[in-house]
């Protein structure tokens, strides 16, 4: 067995906690440097949730009183929240809005594609998950609002973020504690949606 599958630390705090996987601690370590998530009544949009660590954390800090929607292709049995069973490639902002009953205060994405071992072909698959998320947060997310998305690391990664950057008051390039030492992952923090771009009407 490769040392990269052995359980460490975080793997056995999160077996001994109860979440599905130690993911869990990479977001809570990004909302205690970022405060991105509602405390208390809000909306946050998880995508790609499965096994659903990230979305029982955010139940756990927002409560009864938020309203959770996540999307996966993958079922999460007892998902604490409304959850949608559709790929994030197909899924629709009509839909995210339907289901949380008005905008998000929060968009969340930890998704990552099936690895093949060619970290060229791994990090563009990424990307498009990532820009997929970002596309649906821009037309999800309130005014003020906020969004996480993982990357891998590679040239795509500056030109994405310096398009959060356009649409986001504040951006911060993250690489929690809990991430593997081998990994190629971080995550892109967008703080204060600056809201939907205005649309040209029709000329007089």
């Amino acid at each position: 067995m490769s040392s990269k599958r052995l359980p460490d630390h975080w793997s056995r705090k999160a077996k001994a906690e109860g979440y599905a996987a130690r993911s869990v601690y990479k977001l809570e370590e990004i909302e205690r440097r970022n405060r991105v998530l509602p405390q208390g009544p809000g909306r946050v949009v998880d995508l790609g949730c499965c096994p659903g660590s990230w979305s029982r954390y955010v139940r756990e800090k927002g409560g009864r009183g938020l309203t959770l929607v996540g999307v996966d292709w993958q079922a999460v049995p007892d998902y604490p929240g409304v959850f949608v069973e559709r790929s994030v490639l197909e899924v629709t902002p009509a839909e995210l809005l339907a289901a949380l009953g008005g905008p998000a205060d929060c968009v969340l994405s930890d998704m990552a594609p099936f690895t093949t071992g060619s970290r060229f072909t791994d990090h563009v698959a990424q990307m498009e998950l990532a820009r997929c998320a970002f596309d649906l947060a821009l037309l999800t997310l309130r005014k003020g609002g906020h969004f996480v998305a993982k990357v891998f690391e590679g040239e795509e990664v500056n030109p994405f973020v310096a398009a959060v950057k356009q649409r986001f008051t504040e951006v911060k390039r993250v690489k929690p504690e809990a991430t593997r030492n081998e990994s190629v992952e971080l995550f892109v923090v967008g703080k204060g949606f600056r809201g939907p771009l205005p649309t040209t009407g029709p000329a007089a």
